[in-house]
């Protein structure tokens, strides 16, 4: 699976064929096919497909992709930054968030730019960030 072909997949695909693709993703990045900067890009445009869905990804993929994501936090790149903290919100990673969270406290020479973007997002997320879909249900 490379970058490009996920990027013609059409913007609105079935739940369960995404969940595979997602599972692919991981496969692939654990196997060492794609290098972490195609496998964030992939997973982003997954993440934007799977949004279309209106559902959660199951509980078990996400913990999967929670549990990657962990491992590749760093506050050293604000482009990793951004599509993590993008991935991160959008798909409820609650483990990521919390680490996301403390790198704040932990990392004093953290890039403001990439301070102000962590602090924007934890106070629009908020408590929410195991329901991504949390501002749709008022319209229920």
């Amino acid at each position: 699976m490379n970058y490009e072909d996920i990027c013609k997949l059409p913007d609105h695909c079935a739940a369960d064929f995404l969940h595979t693709l997602f599972h692919d993703a991981l496969h692939d990045f654990e196997n060492g096919t794609n290098d972490k900067q195609e496998f964030l890009l992939i997973l982003s445009e997954l993440t934007d497909r799977q949004a279309m869905t209106y559902e959660l990804l199951e509980k078990e993929l996400r913990d999967d992709i929670d549990q990657v994501l962990r491992k590749l936090w760093n506050t050293d790149s604000h482009d990793e930054v951004d599509i993590m903290l993008s991935l991160i919100v959008n798909l409820g990673l609650k483990e990521c968030f919390a680490q996301v969270q403390s790198s704040l406290q932990q990392n004093s020479k953290l890039d403001p730019a990439i301070r102000s973007e962590i602090e924007e997002t934890i106070a629009e997320v908020g408590e929410h960030i195991a329901n991504p879909l949390h501002s749709l249900e008022r319209y229920r």
